[in-house]
């Protein structure tokens, strides 16, 4: 192992333009972390938020630059303080909402963050599913579902809303899902029972009656997801709160969720992937020497499962 790598820097906020590859020295773990031979990197929208400051949490609001970007990883474990040994693959979301360095050859890693990776994916698999899929799994637990319950997922056809899907079949929930038209044979291919092409229909008009929605859309369609929902219902939200006085005056629960690692959470995902349940699907690999344009990739919101970047030689 050298004491120099390649990583995905910004050296000021601004536009993918800013994203820069270049040599920095290799982290050492401290304390309860492990080094990470990081083979892939998962990109999500909060990537591009972060960097062009749409998106401004205290935590963010005067890094130490050079910025590393990226949570998501799999990779390899070369250096531990304890819970992972030398050789484990694993994968996770690290140091979430604070800078992590995920694009980049190595990165120390919280060991609370990681899981092991599943034997029946290979890394870009993995790198693509820790933020989206603990998104996923957080606002379904929210939301309480149980077999034999009806839901709406949104953008069925996304990062998270793949993941969504999958997981709620899983319990045994029969869910309606909304994506564009031409996403319509993969979002069924997911386990959706119902296809809503939102190009073509308004989703308010063919559903109601439902048990729980998961609102990952714009917030000015929050109002006709929560006309959706049966009194004592919910609705859990990825982009902005809910309006708690719509939501009472509609006999619902409705909550605002923003993702956080869990080792649990994780650990519970990484079974579902290895029982088949999920399947993680990317859409597009980079390399490295590319990860302004997996960035710009993302941001063009149309985006089928997830886009990952190659790190690992």
């Amino acid at each position: 192992m050298t004491d120099s790598m390649r990583a995905a820097t910004i050296r000021k906020f601004g536009h993918t333009d800013q994203i820069i590859i270049e040599e920095l020295p290799v982290p050492e773990p401290i304390e309860g972390e492990v080094l990470v031979h990081v083979q892939a990197a998962g990109l999500n929208p909060i990537d591009n938020k972060f960097r062009t400051r749409e998106v401004r949490q205290p935590l963010w609001a005067d890094p130490e630059f050079p910025v590393i970007v990226g949570w998501d990883l799999s990779g390899t474990v070369v250096k531990s303080t304890g819970r992972f040994q030398a050789g484990d693959n694993v994968f996770g979301l690290v140091k979430y909402p604070k800078f992590a360095g995920a694009c980049a050859e190595y990165s120390a890693a919280p060991a609370a963050h990681l899981a092991v990776k599943p034997q029946n994916i290979n890394h870009f698999q993995a790198a693509a599913t820790p933020l989206a899929a603990l998104t996923a799994w957080q606002a379904l637990q929210a939301g309480g579902l149980k077999s034999g319950h009806n839901a709406l997922i949104h953008a069925g056809a996304g990062g998270v809303g793949h993941f969504a899907i999958q997981m709620a079949k899983s319990m045994g929930v029969h869910v309606t899902a909304t994506a564009s038209g031409h996403n319509e044979n993969f979002v069924k291919s997911l386990g959706a029972d119902v296809f809503i092409d939102y190009t073509a229909k308004d989703f308010s008009d063919q559903v109601n009656d439902v048990d729980f929605v998961f609102h990952t859309v714009d917030p000015v369609l929050m109002e006709k997801s929560i006309g959706c929902i049966k009194k004592g219902g919910c609705l859990a939200s990825i982009n902005g709160p809910p309006d708690a006085e719509a939501a009472a005056a509609a006999g619902i629960e409705a909550s605002f969720i923003s993702v956080y690692p869990d080792p649990g959470h994780l650990a519970a995902i990484a079974a579902l992937i290895q029982s088949g349940a999920v399947v993680p699907h990317v859409d597009q690999v980079y390399p490295l020497a590319e990860t302004a344009a997996a960035h710009a990739h993302v941001a063009g919101g149309h985006t089928r499962g997830k886009v990952v970047v190659e790190i690992g030689d």
